[in-house]
């Protein structure tokens, strides 16, 4: 499948509607039109251990979407740095995908972006259905290095530098997203696409490394130094969808150790059939965003 829509592709920069508000340090959620999970921000309380963060991780299984004739859909699953205000300027990623054409094919394939650039298609590792995935974004002053091991395929690890000076890399938050990709306009205008139908998907592993005036620090999502929150994905009409269009994705509640959680598919997150595997996608722009007002 040809990914035409790469080209009017972004990843625009506000996760939430209400334009990025901070999280009050405990369980919160706010609703977006295209992400879904849980997002860790420095808190002022903290600001000699976390002024800003530098490393994210988490691990996932890859999971087998359901595709619908006659419906193009697509589903990302990241971690990431940065995107999450709505003043920032950059966002950099890294993760799978698994998108269905309207004639039921499904695709799958692992990504990176670095904003403001496009998103790219790893192909040196092929995502299948099943396999274990491990994701990580470092940032050292301009420098990113973004990791991916298919830890199913003994060949399969990507590790991608790259320097960012204009706009340098945002570090003012973590995130562990599962994300309906958007279509922007010359405008950056964008309008999140319909969400494939994924099933479930489990983060595990997540942690994030923060930085400030006492050194480094490592925690899970719910280290209490810094602020955490949930971010559910629902159109819930404010977009320009018919109702079989609307999307929805839930997240749980976090593991008792901070560092796991799943998000469902639809209303109540049930777990879909297992459709067949499908290619590697192709090379260029993956189409998969940052987030939407």
């Amino acid at each position: 499948m040809r990914r035409l829509l790469a080209v009017a592709v972004c990843a625009c920069a506000v996760a939430v509607a209400g334009g990025g508000a901070a999280f009050a340090g405990t369980i919160h959620s706010q609703s977006s039109p295209n992400w879904a999970g849980w997002v860790a921000l420095p808190a002022a309380r903290s600001p000699r251990i976390a002024r800003r963060f530098i490393t994210v991780k988490a691990s996932w299984v890859q999971p087998s979407a359901t595709c619908t004739r006659g419906r193009t859909t697509f589903a990302a699953f990241w971690v990431g740095l940065g995107g999450y205000s709505q003043r920032s300027q950059a966002l950099e990623q890294i993760g799978t995908e698994a998108d269905c054409s309207k004639l039921g094919e499904l695709f799958y394939y692992a990504w990176y972006e670095l904003l403001p650039g496009p998103p790219i298609t790893i192909t040196g590792v092929r995502i299948t259905p099943g396999d274990s995935v491990s994701a990580s974004v470092h940032v050292s002053s301009d420098n990113v290095t973004l990791t991916l091991k298919d830890l199913t395929s003994a060949a399969g690890q990507f590790v991608k530098r790259a320097v960012m000076r204009r706009p340098p890399p945002d570090t003012s938050a973590a995130e562990w997203i599962a994300e309906a990709p958007s279509n922007c306009n010359g405008d950056n205008h964008c309008r999140p696409l319909r969400l494939t139908n994924f099933g479930q998907i489990g983060f595990t592993s997540a942690s994030v490394t923060s930085i400030g005036s006492a050194g480094r620090h490592t925690g899970p999502i719910d280290d209490p130094v810094w602020d955490n929150g949930a971010i559910v994905l629902s159109s819930n009409g404010s977009l320009t969808y018919t109702p079989d269009e609307e999307s929805y994705a839930l997240p749980s509640l976090l593991s008792r150790a901070g560092t796991a959680f799943t998000v469902g598919y639809g209303v109540s997150g049930p777990t879909g059939p297992t459709g067949p595997t499908g290619p590697t996608g192709p090379t260029g722009a993956t189409g998969t965003t940052g987030a939407t007002a």
